[in-house]
This record gives structure tokens, sequence and C-alpha cells, in this order.
């Protein structure tokens, strides 16, 4: 499963800035052996198709840069090429992806009801977030591991102390022991955005439409309304998340 975030988990911010106030979490799940012989040759290409690029310098998938069309993606302003692009990229997921999870918190409303108590907001939704995984990987009879996007320094070593403490405790759905059974590793997996990691390209692409999605569900206030482009992605990636791969924590 590989992670990525959409906010931040500072939990001391200016609630009046959605973007400050909501945390959301996907993992984007694909088999092992799909993404290795398939996934990853198959979104090199789909990269190269519509950003050409010198291999030796890749091209990054920014989710952000790429709705800002800059550099490279500068050619999405050309409606056909953006209709293309993003035709391809629902197939491309439809494709390769077995499952996606997303846990999205309202970190006022949770520092609010807990005061002091407060989980850090990051490793709460991470709790569950693996949580979910765990329990959808027994259903399946499968066994998987978790990489996330490396922020760097402090940030990188609260994770990882916070999904080690999953691990070794639990969680609510799921004992230590059962988590460790289809979880195979007890330490966190991290990379930087600058090395070029399918899944988590494809994680920073849907993170933001997911997170947006739930909370528009549940009445949560939003910054500004979704573009046609990001509803589209939304309606494709919802049945990706089956029942109850879809979670808002209070």
């Amino acid at each position: 499963m590989y992670v990525d975030e959409s906010g931040d988990h500072v939990i001391s911010a200016n609630w009046s800035n959605p973007d400050a106030r909501y945390l959301g979490l996907t993992g984007v799940v694909i088999a092992s052996d799909t993404y290795r012989t398939r996934t990853h040759p198959e979104f090199w290409s789909f990269k190269q198709e519509f950003f050409p690029h010198d291999p030796d310098y890749p091209v990054i998938l920014v989710r952000n840069r790429i709705a800002k069309k800059l550099g490279p993606f500068g050619v999405l302003g050309d409606s056909e090429v953006a209709v293309r692009w993003e035709q391809q990229f629902i197939r491309f997921l439809n494709d390769h992806v077995s499952r996606i999870f997303t846990v999205v918190i309202d970190k006022q409303a949770h520092r609010d009801n807990n005061g002091g108590d407060a989980r850090h907001p990051y490793n709460y939704c991470a709790a569950v977030l693996t949580e979910k995984y765990g329990l959808w990987l027994r259903s399946v009879g499968a066994r998987g591991d978790v990489l996330a996007e490396s922020r760097g320094g402090r940030e990188d070593r609260d994770l990882k102390s916070g999904f080690r403490e999953v691990m070794d405790s639990g969680t609510d759905g799921l004992s230590a022991t059962e988590l460790q059974k289809v979880v195979t590793s007890r330490e966190l997996k991290m990379r930087h955005k600058e090395a070029n990691i399918t899944g988590l390209q494809l994680a920073d692409l849907i993170v933001n439409p997911a997170t947006r999605d739930i909370l528009r569900e549940n009445g949560q206030s939003l910054y500004n309304q979704p573009s046609q482009a990001t509803r589209r992605i939304i309606e494709a990636i919802r049945p990706m998340h089956g029942q109850d791969g879809r979670v808002l924590l209070p």
C-alpha cells in the first residue's frame, strides 16, 4: 500500500483555512506481481507519452503542478490533450489498482472533543488506514506492506514511531498478532518524492480528490468546489474504495 497525504498533521493551526483543518491519508494497493511486471513499466510509458523526458531526469507526477500546468505539464493547456490524459489516467487506475483506502480527520473537532488527550492526527489516521488495509488483506488471504512518502527529519521519525506503535499494539479491530500476520514489516518504509516511486505518484494524484469527496459527502466546508475534472476522478475512484474504504474520523 502506497500512502500520501492531503493537508498537514499540525494540530495547532488556523482552522479558518480548510487546508489546515483537515488531514486526509490515502493508501493505494497494487498487487506486487502486477506492480513489478506491468504497473511500473506501463506507468513509465504513460508518462513519456504525455510528458516526454530524459530517462535520467524523470518527470515526477505531482497533482498541484499538474493542476497549475507548470513545467512539462503545460501541454495539458491543450484541451484535447487534457481529455486524453484524464481518460488514460482513469483507465490506468482501473487496470492496476486493487483497492483504495482513504481516512480523513477533522483536526479541530478532534482537538475540541479530546483536549490534551487528542491523538497525533497523522498517527490516528495511519492507525485506522493500516487497520482497514490489514482487515482487507485478511479477507482476501493476502499479505502486504506499507510505503509512505518521506517528508524528512522529525516528521519521518514521528511517522515511523506511530506506525511501529500500531504494529506493536494492534488496533480496535485487529490485535497486534493478527496485524503482524498480514502486514509483513513492523517498520514503515519511506521514500522521497524524487525517488520516482510509481505507487506514491498514484497516491499523490488521488489523495486530494478522495479527501474532498469524503468531506463533501459529510457536509464539511470546502475552500472551493471540485472542478469537473476532479469530479470525474472522484467518480472513478469511489468504487475502488469498496464499502468500508472511506472514513471520516471525529
